[in-house]
């Protein structure tokens, strides 16, 4: 075995796959949440934590998903919210099979979809931002010439998707807990995760070792697509209907939780569950905006402040982790 194919085997190692910045970002979160739950009237209440849980797990679900695309190196996926949009139509339109059956119709759908542009971009070495774009503009014409521009009711029960566990978690976010877990372990404790980090630490090492590029790349855009596929499924279930301008905002969300929860753009560096804490940061900020009484374009400046600092600390401490070596 190679000394790369060695070093693929200790990716798992913590300073690789659980940067400080994930932590002072869970530390920031429960700072907030404090602070709101004795300053803010209505905070610290059912409906609230509710209506956070819903807000945020979606999103996070999301973001768990693009992790991947990130840490393997491919930056974003610029078509997540149309893909969430379609998915959500998926789910209506075979919703009368039953809702846990429209739920694997419309994650086999969504995997397939960010499969196909995983391989353009792995096989072809396309920049995966023009992939996604181009992708982003055939699927809202799809979707359109399905549609017809019209919002698909679905038929059938879904309340098995809008249900509380013991009275307390929304099974959305208790959705959004297990799907972190599992792909953390994916990542971390499986040889294909690995890999994934180390194409995105250095992709000329990747090719040396001969590790599959093509086929992980494709795998971190269907896990994509699938975790895509999940919420808009669920998005769809909380009214039983499905059209183009839902899930509007995922791809926006979800970026900004990977950049926040500590995902590196570069590749290589974050986790899962560091995309997950971002997500609830996000998610918590905004909520806190909210009941402050900020609008809506205020909370979206805070978001866009929010990726730009980060982004830009990053390139300094990058720049300075090159200097001191």
């Amino acid at each position: 075995m190679s000394t790369i194919s060695e070093h693929v085997m200790k990716l798992g190692a913590p300073r690789l796959t659980q940067p400080s910045g994930a932590t002072l970002v869970a530390v920031a979160t429960v700072v907030v949440a404090v602070v709101a739950g004795f300053t803010l009237d209505g905070f610290a209440t059912a409906s609230n934590f509710r209506g956070l849980s819903l807000s945020l797990s979606l999103i996070g679900i999301v973001a768990v998903g693009l992790s991947f695309i990130t840490i393997c190196g491919q930056v974003f996926s610029l078509s997540i919210s149309t893909l969430a949009a379609l998915s959500t139509i998926c789910f209506a339109s075979f919703l009368h099979l039953g809702a846990i059956e429209a739920m694997l119709v419309t994650i086999v759908m969504a995997t397939c979809l960010g499969a196909v542009q995983g391989f353009i971009v792995g096989h072809f070495e396309s920049d995966p931002i023009i992939v996604t774009i181009a992708a982003n503009a055939v699927m809202v014409g799809a979707g359109q010439l399905l549609t017809d521009g019209q919002t698909i009711m679905g038929i059938g029960d879904t309340s098995i998707f809008n249900a509380t566990i013991f009275n307390f978690l929304p099974v959305e976010a208790a959705i959004f807990l297990v799907v972190t877990l599992c792909l953390h372990v994916a990542l971390r404790y499986t040889v294909p995760g690995r890999q994934m980090t180390l194409l995105g630490l250095n992709d000329r090492a990747a090719r040396i070792s001969a590790i599959p590029r093509t086929w992980l790349i494709v795998s971190a855009f269907a896990i994509c697509g699938a975790t895509t596929g999940i919420a808009g499924a669920l998005l769809s279930a909380q009214s039983s209907s499905g059209q183009l301008q839902l899930g509007a905002g995922f791809g926006t969300g979800a970026i900004v939780a990977v950049v926040v929860g500590g995902v590196a753009v570069t590749g290589g560096i974050g986790t899962p569950i560091g995309a997950a804490v971002g997500a609830i940061f996000v998610g918590l900020l905004v909520n806190v905006a909210s009941l402050a009484g900020f609008d809506y374009s205020l909370q979206r400046v805070t978001e866009g402040v929010l990726v730009l600092a980060v982004v830009v600390l990053a390139g300094v401490y990058s720049r300075e982790s090159r200097q001191r070596r």
